[in-house]
Parts: C-alpha cells; structure tokens; sequence
C-alpha cells in the first residue's frame, strides 16, 4: 500500500539506510505501516478502511479517514461502529468505562462523531 510521509523518519532498505522526507510517496505491507502511523509519521494515500477487534469493546470497529468514508460504509450496509482517525486520537488514552459509553453512543447513533473528550484532572 501507498503512504505519504509526513514527519522526517529513518528506514532501513534494501540498499541501506535512508532518510525519508515529508512529501515522499512509499510503498510498505501493513504490518509494517501500522507503528509509523500510530505515530503520524505516514499517511495512506489510498482510501482505507480498517476493520479491528477492540478486546475492551468486545466487539468489531470500523476506523476511517473522512466522513465520506464513512458514509461510504454505512452504504455497504456496515452497522458496526465507525471512528474516524481524528476521534481516535481524541479518545486515545481514556479510561475503559468511557470508551464503552461512547462505543454505545455510536451504536445507537450511527451518523455521530466525538467532538471534545473533557478530562477530569485531579489535583
């Protein structure tokens, strides 16, 4: 799959260490993709649709880049829940109750986004 590098990262190639810089296209499997975009430094270039099993869920999720995507999906006739990348991000790192109340929120309400997450700081 192609991807387009968006933060200056080192790769090991076939003809040795290279310095890749934002603006490049390249070419990697999955497998080996999915850490750089954890960490935002590649972009797909190509439309994707992730299909992933939440252990803390129990159940299937669907994560896309844009509402079109997502509208796309519910087309297919998709009624798992679907994020966008941008939502992931948001609730990234939120406890295991909450993540389980806005899973139902988009299970009841197909069309909904997280906007805002409000963290509870205590002091």
């Amino acid at each position: 799959m192609k991807y387009k590098v968006l933060d200056r990262f080192k790769a090991q190639t076939s003809e040795g260490e290279m310095q890749l810089q934002p603006g490049q296209v390249i070419t990697l499997p999955q497998d080996k993709a999915i850490k750089l975009l954890n960490e935002g430094k590649i972009t797909p270039i190509d439309k994707v649709a992730y299909r992933i099993y939440s252990e803390i869920l129990q159940a299937y999720l669907w994560v896309v880049e844009t509402d079109h995507d997502m509208h796309s999906l519910r087309s297919q006739g998709i009624s798992e829940g679907i994020y966008l990348a941008d939502e992931i991000k948001k609730i990234k790192g939120i406890d295991k109750d909450s993540l389980q109340e806005i899973h139902k929120v988009k299970e009841v309400f197909p069309e909904s986004t997280v906007d805002e997450i409000k963290r509870n700081v205590d002091r």
